[in-house]
């Protein structure tokens, strides 16, 4: 069974259903699946409605527009509207995706969100919960009242009825288990002693999908997506480890909890456990960036960080929710991030990341160290990953001159500053040094997300082109050393921005001498 190079997760209604005008259509029913073709994507997975309400045909679980008539939402109205169409004629979303997958070479693996946490009676609560109430239920009030309770066996025998309904009767090519849906599975003290029972759990799916794939002629993949952080798994009863060393799972995927993209390295313990299995681990990455020209990930971002996963060990990346319609930049990301050997010596954007978090209160991302205070008489080092086949590249006569960024907030340009990159002096008349008065960091925040860097500033950055035996494969070494800060200017001085661009002799098309001008607003 040959692993997935590039995954890339559908959720159904964000950017499918709720994008539907009735009436419903084939095409439309199956555009998730055509979207993607001609890019690296090699595995669509497609979630299965609501939590625990479904937009296909189920006999087992809630279907959408069941125990309701009147809907005051909007968007869940189109959503019924598009279930209601395709049963007028004869099929559903997930039948039709599958289908086109099929005629079309891609794999489809349905997603069953294991957990949710609406009451009952609610729009979107289960079948399961709508009978039995507080029963299958956690019921810590405050902390996950209307969680199902795997503890139960008749939520684990739901999960399992559902799971096998689409294996059999829609004959999936795999499945995934999301379990980042909600991040509670059992009562707070209990958890420790359930987790064999979730394992046991695992293994049954693994063992029904074992025997289904037998009566159908064919191998069943099974993919599970947990928390990028081992702790945090192990604190909701989930032990991916344990079920890579048991056989049950196929692939797994580790969802980065934070806001922010960066290309550093991630936690080791799930490639390392899923190589030693025998299995593949993926990479879910955040989906905004704090830069000031995107809100959004770049190609030459994405690329950095598909470097920096295959030199770790990762089988690829697990990407979802990309801007929608996609334009020219979210194809040119599938249709790369898939293949870091082919982008080994193509440009690429390794970036660090601000620390996430409230100000003035303890970081969510301890380990990113962005940014940094400039104060007199102290020397402050950060430190930059970089995956890429320097000294191949070097060797080969291909490697251009890097191209190093600071971005420093509030800077004073009379104060005495000194950096360093590797232990060489960087002088400022090296450097091409421009400044902004009134910035604004694009990246769009939502919810309680917080970060501990202003997005908006006077920013100055300076560039240096790197010589060639400046830059190193790993772990690369920024020091600043503030001598003195210009006694007048009493602001605080902070470093909040690093970037290392690779270049290479690449071939590039003639530039042309000049570009269409747009009138301004109003003009």
């Amino acid at each position: 069974m040959q692993s997935p190079r590039l995954i890339y997760y559908n959720d159904a209604h964000h950017f499918n259903a709720k994008r539907i005008e009735p009436p419903a259509s084939i095409h439309k029913l199956q555009w998730p699946v055509d979207e993607v073709l001609g890019t690296g994507v090699d595995l669509l997975v497609l979630g299965l409605g609501y939590a625990d309400v479904y937009f296909h045909n189920s006999k087992v679980g809630r279907v959408v527009g069941q125990m309701k008539e009147v809907w005051e939402n909007y968007i869940d109205w189109r959503i019924m509207r598009m279930v209601e169409e395709a049963q007028n004629m004869g099929t559903d979303q997930v039948r039709e995706v599958i289908k086109r997958g099929r005629e079309m070479g891609l794999t489809v693996f349905p997603s069953l969100k294991l957990q949710a946490s609406s009451p009952p009676g609610s729009e979107r609560c289960g079948l399961l919960k709508w009978n039995h109430g507080a029963e299958v239920c956690i019921g810590e009030e405050g902390r996950a009242e209307w969680c199902y309770d795997f503890s139960h066996e008749l939520v684990r025998q739901d999960k399992l009825a559902v799971l096998k309904e689409i294996l059999v009767d829609y004959e999936a090519d795999g499945i995934e288990l999301d379990f980042m849906f909600d991040s509670y599975y059992f009562k707070q003290p209990e958890i420790e002693e359930n987790t064999p029972l979730m394992n046991r759990f695992i293994a049954e799916i693994r063992e029904m999908a074992n025997t289904i794939g037998t009566q159908q002629g064919r191998e069943i993949p099974i993919m599970a997506r947990v928390d990028l952080m081992e702790e945090k798994n192990l604190a909701m009863g989930l032990d991916a480890a344990a079920w890579l060393k048991q056989g049950s799972i196929d692939y797994v995927v580790g969802q980065d909890p934070y806001v922010l993209t960066d290309t550093e390295p991630k936690p080791r313990w799930l490639p390392d456990a899923a190589n030693a299995a025998g299995a593949a681990a993926y990479y879910r990455p955040p989906r905004r960036v704090y830069d000031e020209r995107t809100g959004l990930p770049s190609s030459e971002m994405y690329n950095a960080l598909a470097q920096t996963l295959n030199w770790d060990g990762w089988a690829g990346i697990y990407d979802g929710y990309l801007s929608w319609p996609f334009s020219e930049r979210e194809y040119q990301i599938l249709r790369e991030v898939g293949y870091p050997e082919v982008h080994a010596r193509r440009s690429k954007r390794y970036l660090l990341q601000p620390r996430e978090g409230e100000l003035d209160k303890p970081t969510t991302t301890p380990q990113r160290q962005l940014p940094l205070q400039l104060r007199e008489g102290e020397t402050v080092t950060t430190n930059i990953w970089v995956a890429d086949d320097i000294e191949g590249a070097r060797q080969d006569g291909e490697m251009g001159k890097s191209i190093l960024t600071l971005r420093f907030s509030f800077f004073c340009i009379e104060d005495d500053i000194n950096f360093r990159f590797n232990g060489r002096l960087l002088p400022w008349e090296e450097a091409e040094v421009t400044d902004e008065r009134a910035l604004t960091i694009p990246v769009k925040l939502a919810g309680s997300m917080s970060l501990q860097a202003p997005l908006g500033m006077s920013a100055h950055w300076f560039r240096y082109k790197l010589e060639l035996a400046d830059l190193k494969r790993g772990e690369n070494t920024l020091e600043i050393e503030t001598r003195h800060l210009t006694k007048t200017a009493g602001f605080t001085r902070s470093l909040n921005g690093v970037e290392i661009q690779t270049r290479y002799k690449e071939f590039l098309r003639p530039e042309g001498l000049e570009v269409e001008r747009i009138a301004p607003p109003g003009g």
